[in-house]
């Protein structure tokens, strides 16, 4: 079916682009997207994460975290998750619903943390997110604020490194327009066959 003649599966393309891009590019608007949890009260818990990875086939998306954060928690009281991405340039809204897991000792973590910048290391270093504390702490140690850790300093941050990966189960795109808004729903069930529909905006 076609709207204002667009397909679903034209638009569907471009949201795959756009996912892609998105891993690469750290000025791409989808690169940070917000990640969303609930929380031990059951009261959504969202986050701005940066996107790691993408996968079509199957399904899927990820990013890195601390292993002592709150949402490793909350995913594993009900990894029921969802994202929110959205492109100003283009007014499109994409949100994906899916389910979690966490990755830490298995081949995707081994992976994600070489191909890890030293930089970037040195935030598995410190004390993990949400602790309360006396005063500011930048998130890693002081003794790093000035200068990059070395690789084998760095490699004492790996048991704190964790890989959050989300299927994609379905997604909500709103497209903003002057002349009309297009708002279109892909779900794909068990079998992995796609369904689509259009929505009101």
């Amino acid at each position: 079916m076609k709207a204002d003649g667009i397909s679903h599966g034209e638009i569907l393309k471009k949201i795959w682009k756009h996912l892609e891009l998105a891993v690469s590019d750290r000025n791409h608007p989808f690169h940070t997207p917000v990640f969303a949890t609930i929380s031990e009260d059951g009261s959504p818990s969202s986050r701005i994460v940066v996107l790691r990875r993408f996968w079509r086939k199957p399904r899927g998306l990820a990013f890195h975290s601390h292993i002592g954060a709150p949402k490793i928690a909350e995913i594993k009281n009900n990894p029921r998750v969802s994202w929110c991405f959205y492109h100003p340039q283009e007014r499109i809204q994409v949100r994906i619903k899916g389910v979690a897991s966490i990755h830490t000792d298995d081949e995707l973590a081994d992976e994600q943390w070489r191909s890890t910048q030293l930089l970037s290391k040195r935030c598995y270093l410190g004390l993990p997110p949400s602790m309360a504390v006396e005063k500011s702490v930048p998130g890693f140690p002081e003794e790093y604020m000035d200068r990059v850790p070395t690789f084998e300093e760095a490699e004492s941050g790996r048991q704190n490194f964790a890989v959050i990966l989300s299927t994609i189960d379905s997604i909500d795109c709103l497209e903003l327009s002057v002349r009309g808004h297009r708002r279109s729903l892909f779900t794909w069930n068990h079998s992995g066959e796609l369904q689509t529909k259009w929505l009101t905006p």
